[in-house]
């Protein structure tokens, strides 16, 4: 059995997470790897997992379920960053993100921290800062931005905490460094 844990960052309703014997949990928390349904020999996929919520995943549980034979894979949020950290005693991890903390361009937890909606359909109500990078080095391919602007404008976001990284939030960062740095494009 592959469980994967996901929430904002994937949607639930991906075609290639309703394939036979996937079970779909929401963004993981202390103590759901400890399930009697994760069964030795089977597989977590962790993506996505809460940070204010409830108690997050903890390194040691990840730990107890990979000595207890389950397979955990990391990917794109938390499971990047705990993969990350856990690569040196077997978690496997994947993705441009995993990459990243690997080799050291980034560093911080709340670089994939999304604050999500309470309700249970654990929609992203913010953005991670890996995203806010990731449209900050389109803008620079794209021409709009040079290196020495997107920089400043980085460190604005970077300066919003994460469950403030909404629209609103960020464009206030933004503009509060740009009138502080450099002016901002008209439009």
């Amino acid at each position: 059995m592959i469980h994967v844990f996901v929430g904002p960052t994937l949607s639930r309703s991906e075609p290639q997470l309703s394939a036979p014997g996937i079970r779909l949990w929401p963004p993981a928390r202390h103590g759901d790897l400890f399930h009697a349904t994760i069964r030795d020999g089977d597989t977590v996929v962790l993506i996505d997992g809460v940070y204010h919520q409830a108690p997050a995943l903890r390194h040691k549980e990840i730990l107890a379920a990979m000595g207890r034979g389950v397979h955990v894979i990391g990917a794109a949020s938390i499971g990047a960053l705990r993969a990350a950290e856990l690569a040196p005693y077997g978690m496997l991890g994947v993705g441009t993100v995993y990459s990243a903390y690997r080799g050291g361009d980034i560093t911080a937890d709340d670089e994939v921290a999304v604050g999500q909606a309470p309700d249970g359909q654990w929609e992203a109500l913010t953005w991670p800062l890996v995203n806010l990078r990731s449209v900050l080095r389109i803008a620079q391919e794209a021409g709009i931005l040079d290196r020495a602007r997107a920089h400043v404008l980085l460190e604005a976001l970077r300066a919003v905490y994460y469950p403030q990284r909404s629209a609103p939030q960020p464009r206030l960062g933004v503009s509060a460094a740009g009138r502080a740095r450099a002016p901002l494009p008209a439009g």
